[in-house]
C-alpha cells in the first residue's frame, strides 16, 4: 500500500518538473483509497496553495543552506501540516516525514529533516515575515504565496485593498463544479444522481445547470459521467455560452477543445452546423471522444486560428473565440499554475488574441454576434482589448445584456463583464458580447 505522505511528495516533485497538477493527482491517487485519496489531494493542493510562505517558515529555520529538492518537498509537506491541518499532531507531521527521508536514497539527510523540522515545530509561532509598510509586495508575496510580479500588477490594476482581497481567496479544496447535460437528463434525475457520487452538492451561483459537488468520487468512473449526462465544467465557462442568447443557426467555435463549450452551446442553441478548432490534433482527439459522449456532434477541424480562412468569410451567425490566456483568473484552484507564470507572457498574449479577434470578426455574418472569453483577470488582455477591438472594427457595436447579465448591468462596460473568484465565487473569467452591424 503506498504511503500517503510519500505520495504527495512524488506529486510535488512531477509538478516541479513540469506536470500539470490535476493529471498528476489522478495518474497518483488512482486505486487508492478514499481516506487516503482526500488526504493526499488535501495536503498536495494546500502545499501548493501556500508554498511561498511555506519555503519562508524553512528558510528562517535552515540559514541559508541549500537544500535537495527531494528533502524539501518532505519539509513542504511536514510544515504544511503543521500550519494547516489541526486534525494531524505535529508529532506525527514531523515523524512521519523523517521516516520518508529514512528510507529514502537520501536518508543520511535524515537527521538533518529531524532537527529542522522538530525546531520548527517548537517555535513556528515566532517566525517574522517582510513588513506590510515597508514591503508591501513581498509582504503579499509570502502572505498569501503568489510570484511578486503578479502581487505589483494586481495593485496596480484594482488597489492594494483589492489586491489583498484576490489573493488571499481560498476556494475548498474538495469542491468540483459540474453540469448536467441537457439533452440526457432532467433536472430532478440528474440531482438524484448526484447524491451518490458525492458528499453533498449546491446549486451554481448564476447558471442554473451548475452543480458544485463537495467531496466526489472519481468522476470519470461514475455512471453519469459514462453515460455522457454529466460534464466536468466551470460555472463561469457555462456563462460564456448562455451569454450568446438564442437564435443561431451557425456556429464556430475557435479555440475549442476540450469541447465543453461547444457541446454546451449545441445544447443550448440546436444549431443546423456547428463548426470548431483546435491548433493540436490530439486535442481535437479528445474534443471528438467529449462531444460522442455527451451525445452531440460538430465538425471538428485541427487549424490554426491565427490564419484566416477567407472561405468562410461571414459565413457565422455565432463565433466564439475562448482565446488563449495567461489564466490568471483560475490561480485560486489551479495553484501550480502560478509558479508557471512570468510577467513577459502578457504582453506576447495580448498581441495573439487581437490576431485573433480580427480573425473572428471577419468570419461573423451581419447581423452576427461575436463572444470573446477568457480565463485571466488581467487588463491587458480583456478590457484592453475589447476598447481596442471597438475601435478598429466600426461594424461592431456592444450587445444589450440578457438573462443573467440584464441583473449585472453596472459591471458591464463595452458589452464586457469582468467575473473575480473573490466576489463571485466563481472562476475568473472575462467575457464580452459584441453585435456585427
Amino acid at each position: 500500500m503506498a504511503n500517503p505522505r510519500k505520495t504527495a511528495v512524488n506529486i510535488l516533485e512531477q509538478v516541479e518538473e513540469g506536470a500539470y497538477l490535476n493529471l498528476a493527482l489522478k495518474d497518483s491517487l488512482r486505486g487508492m483509497e478514499d481516506r487516503d485519496r482526500r488526504f493526499v489531494s488535501a495536503l498536495v493542493y494546500t502545499t501548493l496553495e501556500n508554498l511561498l510562505r511555506i519555503d519562508h517558515v524553512i528558510d528562517s529555520f535552515t540559514e541559508g543552506k541549500k537544500i535537495h529538492r527531494f528533502v524539501r518537498n518532505v519539509l513542504r509537506i511536514s510544515v504544511c501540516q503543521m500550519m494547516y491541518f489541526d486534525s494531524v499532531p505535529v508529532s506525527a507531521a514531523v515523524n512521519e516525514s523523517v521516516k520518508i527521508v529514512a528510507s529514502s536514497p537520501k536518508k543520511a539527510l535524515k537527521g538533518f529533516a529531524n532537527g529542522v523540522l522538530r525546531n520548527i515545530s517548537r517555535h513556528i509561532g515566532e517566525v517574522e515575515y517582510p513588513d506590510e509598510e515597508k514591503e508591501p509586495v513581498r509582504h503579499l508575496s509570502v502572505l498569501f504565496s503568489y510570484p511578486e510580479w503578479i502581487v505589483e500588477k494586481y495593485i496596480d490594476d484594482y488597489g492594494y485593498d483589492t489586491a489583498w482581497n484576490m489573493l488571499s481567496f481560498r476556494r475548498p479544496y474538495n469542491q468540483m463544479s459540474v453540469r448536467r447535460n441537457l439533452l440526457r437528463t432532467d433536472g430532478t434525475s440528474f440531482e438524484e444522481g448526484l447524491e451518490s457520487i458525492c458528499a453533498g452538492f449546491t446549486k451554481g451561483k448564476l447558471s442554473p445547470n451548475a452543480y458544485y459537488l463537495k467531496s466526489p468520487s472519481q468522476i470519470d468512473e461514475t455512471d453519469l459521467y459514462k453515460e455522457g449526462k454529466l460534464t466536468v465544467q466551470g460555472e463561469a465557462s457555462m456563462l460564456v455560452c448562455e451569454m450568446a442568447g438564442k437564435g443561431y443557426d451557425s456556429v464556430l467555435d475557435m479555440c475549442a477543445a476540450p469541447g465543453g463549450k461547444t457541446a454546451y452551446l449545441n445544447e443550448l442553441l440546436s444549431p443546423s452546423y456547428i463548426e470548431a478548432w483546435d491548433l493540436h490534433a490530439h486535442r481535437v482527439e479528445i474534443m471528438d471522444w467529449n462531444l460522442r459522449r455527451m451525445g452531440t456532434e460538430a465538425t471538428l477541424k485541427t487549424r490554426d486560428a491565427t490564419v484566416f480562412d477567407p472561405s468562410l468569410e461571414e459565413k457565422f451567425g455565432l463565433v466564439l473565440l475562448d482565446a488563449p490566456c495567461s489564466e490568471l483568473g483560475l490561480l485560486y484552484r489551479k495553484p501550480d499554475i502560478k509558479y508557471r507564470k512570468e510577467r513577459e507572457d502578457l504582453s506576447s498574449l495580448a498581441l495573439l488574441q487581437r490576431r485573433l479577434l480580427d480573425n473572428a470578426a471577419r468570419y461573423v455574418k451581419k447581423g452576427g454576434t461575436l463572444i470573446y472569453s477568457t480565463c485571466t483577470i488581467d487588463r491587458t488582455e480583456n478590457a484592453d482589448n475589447i476598447e481596442a477591438f471597438l475601435k478598429e472594427h466600426g461594424e461592431f457595436s456592444p450587445a444589450e445584456p440578457e438573462g443573467v447579465f440584464e441583473g449585472l448591468k453596472d459591471r458591464i462596460v463595452n458589452g464586457g463583464i469582468q467575473f473575480f473568484p473573490h466576489l463571485d465565487g466563481i472562476d475568473g473569467f472575462y467575457m464580452a458580447k459584441l453585435v456585427k452591424r
